[in-house]
């Protein structure tokens, strides 16, 4: 298991430099469309639907890593207030609504990237990215976050340096 586990975390971690690539280039189309636009009153009309998707695919390919590894926006505050058994019983619910997210995205992805590529359809405007670009993302994307929530389960947080862990609950 801890091969798979390895493996999904190595994916994973490559998907999120994909992301990290997509934010550098959306970052360069963005300074070159505001040069464009306020030194040559010339601005482009493909930087708004390019930076969209890159908006779309930086999100999606950066979070199946961010849970796996625990770097996701949690709330932990209410979290570390929870008696041990709930606290548990909040992990399960986190890792089920986690796992069903990922299914549901990666279904809803699959139909609209084969109807978009059937269908052979195109964004608006001059730079027409093919539609089911995107929705192989959201595929990609939603496979890997069912993956993760299977192998890497939620866990209650990991105490701040500062901070004693915490007592197990009825101990006098």
């Amino acid at each position: 298991m801890t091969r798979v586990r390895r493996g999904v975390l190595a994916c994973t971690w490559a998907m999120a430099v994909v992301a990290m690539v997509v934010v550098g280039l959306m970052m360069l189309t963005i300074t070159y469309d505001v040069l464009a636009r306020y030194l040559f009153a010339a601005p482009t009309d493909w930087a708004y639907p390019l930076n969209s998707t890159g908006v779309l695919v930086a999100t999606m390919l950066a979070v199946p890593h961010l849970y796996a590894t625990g770097h996701h926006i949690s709330m932990d505050l209410l979290h570390r207030a929870l008696p041990d058994r709930a606290r548990r019983a909040a992990d399960v619910v986190t890792t089920v609504a986690t796992a069903f997210l990922g299914l549901v995205i990666a279904v809803a992805g699959f139909r609209s990237m084969a109807v978009a590529y059937a269908g052979g359809l195109i964004g608006a405007g001059t730079f027409n990215i093919p539609l089911w670009v995107p929705d192989a993302v959201l595929t990609l994307s939603g496979a890997f976050l069912v993956l993760v929530a299977v192998l890497f389960p939620a866990a209650p947080p990991v105490p701040a340096p500062d901070e004693e862990p915490a007592e197990p609950q009825g101990v006098a």
